[in-house]
């Protein structure tokens, strides 16, 4: 027995402990790495981005599944447009992150959105100083957000005009008439604030080329263009405006 015992001891301590073994994969590993440095950083870079794009697109993908099932069953009566809030921000957030969701990451609403909470904030874009923003919600019975929209001023033409900010419906909700409901929501808003325009800068981005239709309907008109700030051939803003008062008759 003790023969035995004694056998089998000297075996075992033969064999590498756990904790040798992993430092001995770990070894393995660093000579390939030192031998094959740029195969390494190949594969961890592949495999590194590979986990990256599944934890960004896995719960993407889930969410949008949930939206299309709701989509399915929504009454668009049923469908409400209330302020922005501190409450609803990050829905808000994330539904107008959706709505742009088309390709141009820096397209992201947080930053308009906390500002429009806050008095006095200002920001600027498209060489323009945005101001006394606020924000609307389409939410469903569920208070689910399925688009946004907006409207601001600018300092430069702050006693004549209004503009549309961040009007969007998610993908999963289009072709039900929110965006139509958004857009004569901000219209009927911008005429109690008694301006006289409402305008709006889009862009020839494709994946703002859907609503451009929209705003034709309405009234919003092209009026002028400028060069984007991205570096894409043919990106230009286009600069949409609308009367809000029916012009008056000139006297005899």
């Amino acid at each position: 027995m003790n023969g035995r015992l004694g056998d089998a001891l000297e075996a075992r301590s033969d064999r590498p402990s756990d904790l040798q073994a992993s430092h001995n994969i770990f070894q393995d590993a660093y000579d390939f790495v030192e031998r094959h440095p740029v195969a390494s950083a190949v594969t961890i870079g592949v495999v590194g981005a590979g986990t990256y794009a599944a934890s960004r697109y896995i719960p993407y993908a889930m969410t949008q599944r949930a939206l299309a099932a709701a989509a399915k069953t929504l009454n668009p009566e049923d469908v409400r447009i209330i302020p922005l809030t501190a409450e609803n921000l990050p829905a808000a957030i994330e539904a107008g992150k959706d709505g742009f969701r088309y390709g141009m990451g820096f397209l992201n609403p947080a930053v308009d959105f906390k500002a429009a909470l806050t008095p006095l904030a200002t920001k600027m874009h498209a060489g323009q100083r945005e101001m006394n923003a606020r924000y609307f919600l389409a939410v469903d019975k569920e208070n689910r957000v399925l688009g946004t929209t907006g409207l601001y001023e600018t300092a430069k033409d702050q006693s004549e005009a209004l503009w549309l900010g961040w009007m969007s419906v998610r993908p999963a909700y289009r072709g039900k008439g929110i965006g139509q409901k958004l857009l004569d929501f901000s219209i009927d808003e911008a005429k109690k604030s008694n301006v006289d325009y409402l305008r709006l800068y889009t862009s020839t981005y494709k994946g703002e080329a859907a609503a451009q239709p929209l705003y034709e309907r309405v009234g919003l008109k092209v009026v002028g263009e400028m060069k984007h700030e991205l570096p894409v051939p043919g990106l230009k803003y286009l600069f949409r405006e609308m009367p809000l008062k029916p012009y008056k008759a000139v006297s005899a």
